[in-house]
């Protein structure tokens, strides 16, 4: 009926909406939220995403790096086979440049390995960048319990850093002022030699005495280490000032960190103590704490070994080649998130820049 037509009682027909106030009200109110909701999406930061190959001639060095950064664009599922995660592929970043947390993964590992981790850092405003290390990865092993696993991880760290504040696709993205590092195994070894903590070979002479059953003294295991406290520079310092916070979870090796470096330790650093990692077992975990500085911070996560810290992995070949990493895991999801959030809170506490802590809603 049109709204001015005459009524039978000879006055124009209004719209229904128009003669109750409390519809009008409704109205009035739904607009509202469709207008906030509209502007909160818009808001929202998500996970963008990005990889990245870099080859270094000079050093001979090949490097795969996985980049995750705060985005506006809404996630989609990404499928790498062997590792199946949602962010946004290729979104614009954020304006400006962002703290920078390097992820170096345990053993059996890769660049996508740390996904949700990566994901929940990019939505507090962090770049991310995950490298996938050479000789100590899921596809290649043969640097295991060898110095070539701990010196190769500081170099290629240290070269990540290099490659990435020069390179043109993340250099903008990045404050320099603002850096860290979060490891697992012997990624955690790593950060704390990039920290300023040295390897003292020594201390393994008389380690294995009583410790039958220890990991590090089984019989395959430790012919391995007596080799490898012999290599050469193993006891060099490797402190990188770059790098202003660190996170240590589960550290490989504890036995063989140098106490009086670790006292001198000058930055902030946070030591995660995976309940259930048999390599790093809470006799280490405590000589290692003890040693650091009174102003480190330490905390549990409970119920974690080396898989329930690794992201869930897809349906690719991993899931036949390596099925203990992709095997169902109850306590997995809450593993994750304690990791999540105590990683996030303690770079948030030392890295965050203003912007970050005003930021808008994450998703």
């Amino acid at each position: 009926m049109n709204a001015n037509a005459p009524s039978p009682y000879g006055r124009p027909v209004q719209p229904f909406w128009k003669r109750n106030a409390t519809v009008r009200i409704l109205i009035v109110f739904c607009l509202w939220l469709l207008l906030c909701a509209t502007v909160q999406a818009a808001q929202t930061i998500h996970p963008g995403f990005k990889t990245l190959g870099v080859w270094e001639p000079e050093t001979a060095i090949r490097l795969d790096f996985a980049i995750w950064y705060p985005a506006r664009r809404a996630p989609f599922t990404l499928d790498y086979g062997d590792w199946v995660f949602s962010a946004a592929r290729g979104a614009t970043p954020l304006p400006g440049q962002h703290p920078l947390i390097l992820l170096s993964h345990d053993s059996p590992g890769s660049r996508f390995s740390l996904h949700m981790l990566a994901s929940e850092l990019a939505r507090n405003g962090f770049v991310v960048i995950a490298p996938t290390h050479t000789g100590d990865n899921l596809n290649d092993m043969r640097f295991l319990y060898t110095g070539a696993q701990l010196i190769s991880r500081v170099e290629e760290l240290r070269a990540s850093l290099d490659i990435l504040l020069q390179h043109p696709s993340t250099a903008s993205l990045i404050d320099p002022q603002h850096i860290g590092i979060l490891g697992i195994g012997p990624g955690g070894t790593a950060g704390i030699m990039l920290a300023g903590g040295e390897l003292d070979p020594q201390r393994w002479d008389e380690y294995c005495t009583g410790k039958k059953n220890d990991p590090y003294c089984q019989s395959w295991v430790k012919p391995r280490m007596d080799a490898l406290v012999t290599t050469p520079y193993l006891n060099t310092s490797f402190l990188d000032k770059r790098i202003r916070a660190a996170v240590a979870v589960a550290p490989a090796y504890g036995m063989l960190l140098e106490p009086t470096t670790l006292s001198s330790i000058q930055i902030p650093i946070l030591l995660l103590h995976a309940e259930k990692e048999t390599l790093c077992p809470q006799y280490l975990v405590e000589s290692i704490r003890a040693a650091l500085p009174a102003t480190a911070d330490y905390a549990v996560i409970t119920n974690a070994d080396a898989i329930s810290l690794t992201s869930p992995c897809g349906k690719g070949t991993l899931a036949q080649t390596l099925p203990e990493i992709c095997r169902p895991v109850p306590e997995r999801a809450q593993v994750q998130a304690e990791l999540a959030e105590k990683a996030t809170l303690f770079f948030l506490t030392h890295l965050g820049t203003a912007a970050q802590f005003s930021s808008l809603k994450k998703d």
